[in-house]
């Protein structure tokens, strides 16, 4: 063997042995980790009770997963008001997970502030101006037990319109539980506004003028408590109800009840085109679809101390174009005190067009006779402009009144609504401006 071969040998050998004994260690060292591992491993099903613990320990954390995406849906959900808990749908609402119980919150906030010039005057100034709170209203609203049972009660805050709760602010208005019977009846038991005038039938916050006519005040029958009967299909709907008397809030049990004998009220309507939702604004928006309404009521009362009873019909036609409307109703009673009898008469005719898809002109005329030779007629033109920030929900209204004839005094007290005041006997021309901020929501 050569000194070369000799040498590699040698060389060959040794790294082979140096390879493998290095190879040993690493392979120990790593024997020694997995020993360890399977230690470990064995030890954790051990302690979480079996050859399942990661599958369960994943489910456990999958089942958190899925909890805390669906608690975020349904608070998404419940803010776009789709049946869920809270939101705002129309008004603030609440409602149980079942949907059996529920309460929505509305406000009417309604600022005024009126021009007036009389020629002459009984008493007072010539010229009146200022603000009012002419009405703030909250509501509240909903189902109880389920959805066949629902509720309303409404409470003004304040109320300038005294003839219409006979002078009380602040008042109750709406008090009532209603339940659907099915097949399109309902009752409705408490204080409620009585069905009759198709004007007064719209909610004050969705009136087309600043307030109701004067015409329609006098005549209508404004709230009363007792048991409404209801009826509603697609195209016709009606309500008759017996109360204790006609335009009567808040009575209470004593020795003089029963005021009167009987007094009853009832309205029926037929829709000829359109829905019923849109007849529930005295206005008609651009982009609404055609709509025509034709309604009626009549109301019959019998005092029971005195020989006094009145009988009154009213009759009122919509029609609603999308963006303009005309309405129109007529009004008679028959006033009998037992010695003589009159009739008293009355009509209004409003309406309005939209100019761009925010501003409406507006305008009504009113013409009501009391038939007794004393309380004169009255004669009044009143027109102007609707900015609606929000549809009904915010809008602004400016207004310019003029009466023809001397307002007397029972046509001054119906006409607080519209801010009309007394005049002299012999004055007549008696105009105003107005401007009023209305909110409801």
């Amino acid at each position: 063997m050569s000194l070369t071969k000799t040498v590699g040998f040698f060389a060959g050998t040794t790294l082979a042995i140096t390879g493998a004994a290095f190879g040993a260690e690493q392979n120990n060292d790593a024997l020694s980790q997995i020993a360890e591992l399977k230690a470990e491993i064995a030890s954790l099903k051990t302690a979480s009770g079996g050859d399942q613990w990661l599958t369960e320990q994943r489910a456990s954390e999958i089942r958190g997963i899925v909890t805390d995406v669906l608690a975020d849906a349904d608070t998404r959900s419940s803010l776009q008001g789709s049946g869920a808990g809270s939101g705002y749908n129309g008004g603030f609402f609440l409602s149980s997970a079942d949907g059996n119980y529920s309460m929505k919150v509305n406000v009417l906030e309604q600022i005024r502030w009126t021009y007036n010039d009389r020629s002459g005057v009984p008493a007072g100034n010539a010229n009146n101006w200022g603000f009012e709170n002419k009405r703030t209203r909250m509501s509240w609203s909903g189902n109880i037990v389920d959805s066949s049972w629902t509720y309303k009660v409404a409470y003004y805050f304040a109320y300038a319109n005294d003839v219409e709760f006979d002078g009380a602010s602040p008042v109750l208005a709406d008090a009532f539980v209603k339940k659907d019977l099915g097949n399109g009846l309902s009752l409705t038991v408490g204080q409620f506004k009585l069905p009759f005038s198709g004007e007064y039938a719209v909610d004050a916050g969705n009136l087309q003028l600043n307030d109701y006519s004067t015409v329609s005040n006098m005549f209508s029958d404004n709230y009363g408590q007792g048991v409404m009967i209801g009826y509603a299909a697609d195209a016709f709907q009606a309500s008759a109800a017996y109360v204790n008397a006609l335009d009567e809030t808040n009575d209470q049990f004593s020795n003089e009840t029963p005021d009167t004998e009987y007094a009853f009220s009832g309205r029926a309507a037929i829709k000829i085109q359109g829905n019923w939702d849109q007849f529930n604004n005295a206005q008609s928006f651009k982009g609404e679809e055609m709509g025509i309404l034709v309604g009626g009521g009549i109301n019959w009362e019998k005092s029971n101390s005195t020989a006094d009873e009145v009988f009154g019909a009213t009759a009122d036609i919509t029609f609603d174009f999308g963006g303009a409307n005309v309405f129109g109703a007529i009004y008679w009673d028959n006033l009998d005190d037992g010695v003589t009898t009159t009739n008293p008469y009355g009509f209004t005719v409003q309406g309005g067009v939209f100019v761009a898809d925010d501003i409406e002109i507006v305008g009504r005329y009113e013409f009501g006779s009391m038939d007794d030779g004393a309380s004169g007629e009255f004669s009044a033109l009143t027109f102007g402009a609707n900015w609606y920030l929000a549809q009904n929900t915010a809008k602004f209204g400016a207004n310019f009144g003029y009466a023809f004839d001397s307002v007397t005094g029972v046509w001054a007290e119906n006409g607080q609504g519209n801010n009309w005041l007394e005049d002299d006997s012999a004055d007549d021309g008696q105009w105003m401006i107005q401007a009023q901020l209305s909110f409801s929501f």
